[in-house]
C-alpha cells in the first residue's frame, strides 16, 4: 500500500506541475492575466475544444501544442498508473485471502511478532527448515517488503488480541515476540499466554529489569539482543576456532558444511525408544549427541554410550543440516 500511496501522490504532484508550468507560460508569452492563463491551461489540457480566450501569437500557439502533448502524455501515464496500482490491489487482496486460509489451517506453528532486523533472520532460519510460521507487522515498511516473499503474516498490532487470534495464537506451540518496545512485549507474552497456557513464548527485552518483568507476565525465555551479540563477539575472540565451526549466522560456511545445534524428543511411538546410545547409529550418521533433557527436567552431559532412551527424553544434537535430517527421517515415530 506504501508504493500506491507514493504513486498516487507522484501522479497528484505531476499533474499540478502541468497545469502550474501552464498557467506560468501563458502568462509569460501571452501577458496574460492569472485566471486567463489559467481557463486557457484548463481547456487545452481536457481537450474541451471552446474559443481561445485571445488571439496567440506564434509562441503562444507553439506553447499550447507543447502543452497538449505534455498533458496528453501525463493523462496516458495516470491511466497507466492507475491501472497498474487497481491491478496491484487486486493481486494483494487475492493473496490476502489465500493466506488467510492458509493460516486457518496452522498447527502447531511458530507466530513470529515483528519482522524487523532480528524478526527477518529467525523467519529465514525457520523457512529454511521448513517449520510452519505466520509473522504478525504493522509497519508499513515491513510488509513492504514481507509482500516480496513467500511468507504468510498477518497486518496488524500483535498487542490486540484480534491480530494474534488472526495468526492461530491458539493452535499454535510457539511465539516469538521480537517486538522492540519492552511494554508491549510485555503485553503480547501475557496475552499469549493467556490465550494459549500451553504455548512455548520467546520474548526480547532491551535490559535485566525488562526481562524479570516479561518473565513473570508469562514468557518461557527472554533473550537480550544487546548481552547475546556482546557474549557472541567476545567468544569469537577467546575462541575463535569454535566461534567459525558453530557460526549461528551461517554466513561463512556453505550449506553442507554448516554445524547446527538441534533437539530429537523421544515420544511413546519413537524408534529410539529403548534403544542405547552406541546402537542407535548416530556416530555413523555423524551426529553427536551432546546431552540429554530428561523429562522430570534434569540434563545428563555427554550421556554414557550405553544410556537407553526413554519417552519424553529431548536429545540435545550437533551435526551439519544434511546429517540431522537424515538421522530424523530414519529415527521417525513408528
Amino acid at each position: 500500500m506504501v508504493s500506491i500511496r507514493r504513486s498516487t501522490f507522484f501522479v497528484a504532484i505531476l499533474v499540478v506541475l502541468v497545469f502550474v508550468g501552464g498557467v506560468f507560460g501563458y502568462s509569460y508569452i501571452e501577458g496574460w492575466g492569472l485566471f486567463d492563463s489559467l481557463y486557457m491551461t484548463a481547456i487545452t489540457l481536457t481537450t474541451t475544444g471552446y474559443q481561445e480566450v485571445r488571439p496567440l501569437s506564434p509562441e503562444g500557439r507553439a506553447f499550447t501544442i507543447v502543452l497538449l502533448i505534455v498533458g496528453m502524455g501525463t493523462v496516458a501515464f495516470s491511466i497507466t498508473q492507475f491501472m497498474q496500482d487497481l491491478f496491484s490491489i487486486n493481486f494483494k487482496l487475492q493473496r490476502r485471502k489465500k493466506m488467510e486460509k492458509k493460516l486457518e489451517g496452522l498447527v502447531g506453528h511458530t507466530i513470529i511478532c515483528g519482522y524487523g532486523r532480528i524478526g527477518r533472520v529467525i523467519a529465514s532460519e525457520l523457512h529454511r527448515a521448513e517449520r510452519d510460521f505466520a509473522i504478525i507487522e504493522k509497519n508499513e515498511r515491513n510488509l513492504h517488503d514481507l509482500e516480496q516473499t513467500p511468507y504468510l503474516f498477518v497486518e496488524g498490532d500483535a498487542t490486540h488480541d484480534e491480530y494474534l487470534e488472526r495468526a492461530g495464537i491458539r493452535r499454535a506451540a510457539c511465539l516469538v515476540n521480537m517486538v522492540d518496545c519492552d511494554a508491549d512485549s510485555l503485553y503480547i507474552s501475557l496475552a499469549g499466554r493467556t490465550l494459549n497456557p500451553d504455548l512455548y513464548i520467546i520474548a526480547r527485552a532491551s535490559d535485566e529489569s525488562a526481562r524479570r518483568k516479561i518473565l513473570r507476565a508469562g514468557a518461557d525465555k527472554v533473550i537480550l539482543p544487546v548481552v547475546v551479540s556482546g557474549v557472541k563477539v567476545a567468544q569469537s575472540v577467546l575462541n575463535p576456532a569454535i566461534e567459525g565451526l558453530l557460526d549461528i549466522e551461517g554466513v561463512d560456511l556453505q550449506a553442507d558444511r554448516r554445524v547446527q545445534m538441534a533437539e530429537i524428543d523421544i515420544t511413546a511411538k519413537s524408534k529410539l525408544k529403548g534403544k542405547s546410545l552406541i546402537n542407535c547409529g548416530f556416530k555413523r550418521e555423524g551426529v553427536i549427541v551432546v546431552g540429554i533433557r530428561h523429562k522430570d527436567g534434569e540434563f545428563t552431559f555427554a550421556p554414557d554410550s550405553q544410556y537407553e532412551f526413554s519417552e519424553g527424553d529431548t536429545l540435545v544434537t550437533l551435526s551439519t543440516p544434511q546429517s540431522f535430517e537424515e538421522v530424523k527421517q530414519a529415527q521417525q515415530d513408528a
